[in-house]
């Protein structure tokens, strides 16, 4: 049987082979294969196969669902929960999923969280990791339609229930469509109407509405 692969990517800027105190214990790990490259930012999309001809970026005829939630640290009990899900669903050579990812996201982010909360209408200054299941499979039928929201959003359900909050916070731009205004700008009522009044402001006739409008 098949299984997910593990892919680590650890980049490191201004260095031409990143310091082995943040590699070594995954060296410890034993793991298949190492690839160690050095370039510049141009290079991190193909590095990380999200460049224009990467496979995860090709038009197919796939849909490709993602159901992204910021969090503010790993939960590892709820992220084997999560892997055991994942793995029982894609695994095998002839699985619909087979393609699929389960990202997690985690940047430098010291200049991001330097501002305060307040300071702008950005809602989710203070999560530093961005987990997001994509799965990756043809369209058939309603019913798979069906079955892969289930199946992403019990993955997504599961890393949130590790943070201990009933929020989901959702980036925008992978957002799965059920979150709403709250998931994916800020749960405060002060900061949907600042969001509300600037989209009066600068699109009243709604020009740019087609995707997760605040309003």
């Amino acid at each position: 049987m098949l299984n997910p692969v593990i892919i680590m990517y650890i980049i490191q800027e201004g260095v031409d082979a990143v310091d082995s105190k943040y590699t070594q214990a995954f060296h410890d790990l034993g793991p298949l294969v190492v690839s160690p490259q050095s370039g510049t930012y141009k290079d991190l999309a193909a590095w990380t196969d999200i460049a224009l001809d990467s496979p995860p970026c090709q038009d197919f005829g796939f849909n490709n669902p993602r159901f992204p939630i910021y969090i503010k640290s790993y939960n590892v009990t709820a992220q084997k929960i999560a892997y055991d899900l994942y793995a029982s669903a894609v695994s095998g050579a002839n699985n619909t999923y087979t393609n699929s990812i389960f990202m997690f996201e985690d940047y430098a982010t010291g200049g991001v969280r330097a501002l305060d909360t307040s300071a702008t209408a950005f809602g989710f200054r203070q999560d530093l990791i961005l987990a997001a299941p994509l799965i990756i499979y043809e369209p058939t039928d309603k019913a798979r339609d069906t079955a892969v929201g289930q199946l992403g959003n019990k993955l997504r359900e599961i890393i949130r229930e590790g943070t201990g909050s009933t929020e989901v916070h959702s980036y925008v731009n992978y957002a799965y469509g059920n979150e709403g205004p709250k998931g994916w700008y800020g749960y405060e009522t002060w900061r949907q109407d600042r969001l509300k009044a600037l989209k009066k402001k600068y699109d009243a006739k709604g020009k740019f509405s087609f995707y997760g409008p605040i309003a």
